[in-house]
């Protein structure tokens, strides 16, 4: 197949024994859609193969049905055989013939056998051109890295305008379930999520993928756990577990703000302590400017996400360059207002507003560390844990 090798340049093959005996219990088969090797050359013109990722297209080639097998239960479709689905593909295949500009059945060989394949695209052909006399087929056969990626081609396999069953919101549901109970995926709201657009990006809109089979996926696992923490401003005993003021409070810094203390308790305290969900958050720096200024005391201001974030990273990097463009139009001010050419003589430890680092919130138990939390305690941009010194230099400073 010469067309195969210049599309593809691809040295992995089928073993030639193989394809010998799937032509010798092909020889005499029943043929009524005509397929030859010049179909299957066609084809390649017309429909060439899916680029999956993790996966290595093996050769494209006549296969008896005998030599086929789909196994329901792995199958994408939630409800796993629709009979009037089966009898549009058989009046198709009857009315037009094979159409060689739709992609072919696909498959990997199956472990230990040199002929069988398991396929996971055409689980409805198969059923259709039987019922036509039709006993061998083309397909496309691939090798996948892992599960997970043969898991996710077969239902890309499904985006497609040519006659088609489409992919409903419980098939992927039913696949992202399967994924999870298999191993292929952790049981977190990430991996979930992130399954969910893999399989269904393209074929379904960013809406049903949020709203629809993300938390039917969640539901219907159950043991799902979250693996990003988020925290609430809310106060009082009431105010729940996960709270901006019982954070500061376990891990025993000075209250939040200043509210119900004096002047002298917050100086006798050595600090202010703040939380803000961006690094330029203007009410968070005035008050940090204000009572800093006033007191004589730094204040320090504690960096977390006020909601979930798919890359915790790239947040907290826009956060600390918030924060240093605030600080840079503060020293401007200040310098304006000295008339001071150059701000090369700011000494930073009079600079009152500092940054002390992150709320932990990747908190997914980590297996190489006994289920201990991904983030614990106060933690810098990437997410190492740190030290708190309130005498300390801001976190911005730091090499």
């Amino acid at each position: 197949m010469s067309v195969v090798l210049q599309m593809r340049q691809n040295n992995r093959r089928v073993p030639l024994e193989t394809i010998a005996e799937w032509d010798r219990i092909r020889n005499g088969l029943s043929n009524p859609l005509n397929l030859t090797e010049e179909t299957v050359e066609k084809s390649l013109k017309l429909a060439p193969p899916k680029d999956f990722s993790g996966g290595t297209w093996l050769g494209r080639y006549l296969i008896p049905m005998s030599c086929m097998s789909f196994d329901e239960s792995k199958q994408p479709r939630d409800k796993s055989n629709d009979p009037n689905h089966v009898t549009d593909l058989s009046n198709r295949f009857e009315l037009m013939g094979y159409a060689l500009d739709a992609q072919p059945m696909m498959g990997t060989m199956q472990s230990g056998s040199v002929t069988q394949v398991d396929g996971f695209a055409g689980f409805h052909r198969s059923k259709a051109i039987i019922v036509n006399g039709q006993l061998f087929y083309i397909v496309d056969i691939y090798e996948f890295s892992t599960p997970l990626d043969r898991r996710i081609a077969r239902n890309h396999s499904n985006h497609h305008k040519n006659v088609t069953l489409s992919q409903t919101i419980n098939d992927y549901v039913k696949e992202i379930v399967n994924a999870a109970d298999s191993g292929e995926i952790l049981k977190t709201e990430s991996s979930v999520s992130e399954l969910a657009w893999r399989l269904a990006e393209g074929d379904k809109t960013p809406k049903q993928i949020e709203q629809s089979i993300i938390p039917k996926s969640i539901r219907m696992l159950g043991s799902v756990y979250s693996d990003f923490r988020t925290y609430s401003s809310a106060t009082g005993e009431k105010a729940g577990e996960h709270t901006l003021q019982r954070w500061i409070a376990k891990n025993g810094f000075a209250a939040q703000g200043v509210q119900g203390r004096s002047d002298e308790a917050l100086i006798e305290q050595g600090y202010i302590a703040y939380c803000a969900g961006e690094g330029d958050n203007k009410a968070t720096w005035a008050r940090a400017v204000y009572h800093g200024q006033r007191l004589g005391i730094p204040v320090w201001i504690f960096g977390y996400a006020t909601t979930r974030k798919t890359d915790l990273g790239e947040f907290r990097e826009e956060w600390v360059k918030q924060f240093m463009e605030m600080k840079s139009i503060l020293i401007d001010f200040a310098t304006t207002i000295v008339q001071s050419d150059s701000v090369d003589g700011i000494d930073e430890t009079n600079f009152c507003c500092k940054f002390a680092g992150f709320l932990p919130q990747y908190v997914s138990p980590d297996a190489t560390k006994g289920g201990r939390a991904t983030e614990v305690g106060l933690v810098n941009q990437k997410g190492e844990t740190i030290i708190f010194d309130p005498e300390g230099e801001c976190l911005t400073l730091r090499g």
